[in-house]
């Protein structure tokens, strides 16, 4: 395998490894933000016992 070669192996490579971090971050966002059942209410006093 030549040096050229190699090259273009560890880019591939790097851009395969980088897509699928990326995608399981995205997953892990939306997955996160789809979990949230708390609903949210608004109120004029503003509570800190919670």
């Amino acid at each position: 395998m030549g040096e050229g070669n190699k090259k273009v192996a560890y880019n591939v490579g790097g851009a395969i490894v980088g897509a699928l971090l990326a995608a399981v971050a995205i997953f892990g966002l939306i997955a996160q933000q789809g979990s949230i059942t708390q609903p949210q209410k608004f109120s004029q006093n503003i509570d800190y016992n919670q």
